[in-house]
């Protein structure tokens, strides 16, 4: 949809704890990596729009954590960062810590946290820091890492990265089903345990917070603050899963398909059987234990926006 979540903007009611208009009290990190690969770092925009913030560009091999936390002395009163969504999650764990607003700067490829926030550009992002307006959003946590949008295990980042490769040729719905085909072929189930029930799985995806539309497109949030998690999984344990996942998907009776499930929750308990949880996390991929506990912190997240 054209609109993003319903964010509620409201001014951070202690001056003291606001950014100033011209940006002063405000650390940004810029990571010129993000983003469309001929498109410029917003760097030099960010420091004319708010020229009383610090706003550093990462250099090669530069820690985003390191040289955020560098400069954060008492005077700090937000923290920020300018990239795609794997850059603003990183960055997001530094403002919970602290307990500061997070200044997401829309800088990345596809950028679904600011889509859902309504922050469209670097302009927006300067808009929400001047007039000091926030929300407060939900956060994710999988083996004590924060997330803001997505965890997700067993083969659903091999999906994704298949479909993308196909979709500008054939569109997304033809380019999701023969990535699906191609993917399953070749993959094995995942032995895992669920709230102590042993699955088979093939593809897991928890959201924070219900996303819509149904099926295997989550695309958008209406609500980032309702606490729950949006669970999604393919169960490889059914038979001719494979073959009646991917008709499901072509005839569009995904819902009716035995091997596919989805609910809501607001925690969820795995066991990996087979070795450390390999989890994708806002385009970040790493190793968990094996025992993992995903669960919410509602509302635990201050981000600027911009006025309603």
């Amino acid at each position: 949809p054209r609109h993003g979540a319903d964010v509620a903007p409201r001014r951070l009611p202690d001056p003291d704890a606001r950014p100033r208009p011209d940006g002063t009290g405000v650390r940004l990190v810029v990571n010129p990596g993000s983003g469309p690969a001929l498109a410029a770092p917003p760097t030099q925009a960010l420091r004319e729009g708010l020229p009383g913030a610090a706003v550093v560009e990462l250099g090669e091999g530069d820690d985003l954590v390191e040289v955020l936390c560098e400069g954060c002395d008492d005077d700090v009163v937000a923290v920020g960062a300018a990239g795609g969504d794997g850059t603003l999650n990183s960055a997001a764990a530094i403002a919970l810590d602290r307990g500061v607003p997070l200044v997401a700067v829309p800088a990345g490829t596809l950028n679904h946290l600011a889509r859902d926030l309504e922050l469209e550009s670097v302009d927006d992002a300067v808009a929400a820091v001047r007039a000091g307006t926030v929300t407060r959003m939900d956060v994710g946590l999988i083996d004590g890492r924060p997330f803001l949008n997505t965890a997700s295990f067993g083969g659903y980042t091999e999906v994704v990265d298949a479909r993308e490769a196909l979709e500008e040729r054939l569109g997304k719905w033809p380019a999701l089903a023969l990535a699906l085909a191609r993917v399953l072929r070749r993959l094995e189930p995942l032995p895992v345990e669920i709230d102590g029930r042993e699955r088979r799985v093939w593809l897991v995806f928890v959201g924070n917070c219900r996303y819509s539309p149904d099926g295997f497109g989550p695309s958008w949030r209406e609500e980032l603050d309702d606490g729950l998690l949006d669970v999604r999984l393919v169960d490889g344990g059914h038979p001719f899963a494979r073959t009646r996942l991917v008709l499901a998907v072509l005839t569009g009776q995904l819902s009716r398909c035995a091997p596919y499930e989805e609910w809501t929750c607001d925690r969820l308990e795995v066991r990996s059987l087979d070795g450390p949880l390999r989890v994708a996390l806002d385009g970040e991929v790493f190793d968990a234990g094996r025992h993992v506990v995903v669960e919410k912190r509602p509302k635990a997240l201050t981000v600027c926006v911009p006025p309603t």
